[in-house]
């Protein structure tokens, strides 16, 4: 009786291990279950990126190393948006670069962009990837120097802001000489809010950020002007929509007599004009003025500009067609790419490729 009665305790001990390991595994994989239906599908991180936690308070006003470390940290890309951006960068370079090329991505700003480090990542994907260019980047206003930049063909704007409190006035001098003097620069995004306070800048850049009417989580018509133009035929000469935070400029600070417009807001298309993304008390600046420019190349000095507005969201630096026009535009501003930089408006006749009724599925 005796070692029945130890036999039943034992096999009562192991029915209630048994039972608690079981309800530790359904608690488990219940969990599991509930946090793979609300994570994201690899469709939706594609188009919206990776979520992520709230950013600390205030970061957007922390001096640069500590903002560094949140934009690096915190909105760095994952591997798996960093596998997008490898999938996407094109394998080979529009032309075969001349001479080996030397770009400097200069990255310090005052406001800042969180797709800064993803944006540097793609630079680095599509130097390797293609071979027009090898990349060195830096967020070290001492950089900007005559002596640094001599080492360098072109210099690239990722999202810069504010060159008054960054680089200062030697910085500025320095940029003026290295593209008068033949060199390239590639303004992406808020570079055009780099010059508020430097009258000259703005002119080599031809356009200052004033406000965004066409915010980030909108989808966007774009018109190619010069379709034929070998940097539109980068990206196949035809109009498109696209995810992103479109600029109005300053008035005044975009010369249509100094640039070749490439890329524009279509405002034929309504939803240009009347979708909820858009910044509702700005709605009227939609219809201000007839042309919107995005995109454009010009001559400043013996130098050579190209300006994107496209590179706000993250989600850029992982579009073939986004990376497309980024290298068209560097290789022009690097001196490979041939491409007609002469104004628009100094053309007899003026061709545009206009964006699809609707943006695709």
């Amino acid at each position: 009786m005796t070692r029945r009665r130890l036999w039943t305790r034992g096999s009562s001990r192991v029915v209630d291990h048994v039972i608690f390991v079981a309800s530790i595994l359904t608690i488990v994989f219940t969990l599991a279950n509930m946090a793979s239906a609300d994570a994201p599908s690899e469709d939706a991180i594609r188009k919206y990126g990776e979520p992520r936690p709230r950013a600390p308070d205030g970061w957007v006003r922390f001096d640069w190393p500590q903002k560094r470390k949140v934009l690096f940290e915190h909105y760095g890309p994952s591997q798996r948006e960093k596998q997008f951006i490898a999938d996407a960068v094109p394998a080979e370079a529009i032309v075969a670069p001349r001479a080996s090329r030397k770009l400097l991505v200069f990255y310090q700003c005052q406001y800042p962009h969180t797709s800064i480090a993803t944006a540097n990542v793609a630079y680095q994907k599509l130097a390797d990837a293609t071979g027009a260019f090898r990349v060195t980047f830096s967020d070290d206003p001492a950089d900007i120097s005559p002596e640094v930049l001599s080492e360098f063909d072109a210099l690239l704007l990722n999202n810069t802001t504010d060159f008054d409190k960054t680089v200062g006035e030697k910085g500025q001098q320095a940029i003026l000489d290295f593209v008068r003097g033949g060199k390239g620069l590639i303004g992406i995004h808020a570079a055009a809010d780099s010059c508020k306070t430097w009258p000259e800048g703005a002119r080599m850049i031809n356009g200052v950020f004033q406000c965004h009417p066409w915010k980030p989580q909108g989808t966007w018509a774009f018109k190619l002007t010069s379709p034929d133009h070998p940097i539109n035929q980068a990206i196949g000469g035809k109009g498109f929509w696209f995810r992103d935070e479109i600029y109005a400029y300053r008035p005044g600070t975009h010369d249509e007599t100094q640039s070749r417009e490439l890329v524009s807001l279509d405002l034929t298309k309504p939803e240009n004009h009347n979708a909820p993304e858009l910044h509702q008390e700005q709605l009227h600046m939609t219809n201000a003025i007839a042309l919107r420019p995005v995109a454009w190349i010009h001559r400043f000095g013996e130098g050579r500009v190209f300006y994107s507005n496209l590179g706000h969201n993250n989600t850029t630096y992982w579009s073939p067609l986004a990376l497309q026009h980024y290298l068209a535009g560097i290789q022009y501003a690097l001196g490979d790419l041939e491409a007609d930089d002469t104004a628009t408006s100094q053309l007899d006749i003026v061709d545009t490729a206009a964006a699809p009724v609707q943006p695709a599925e």
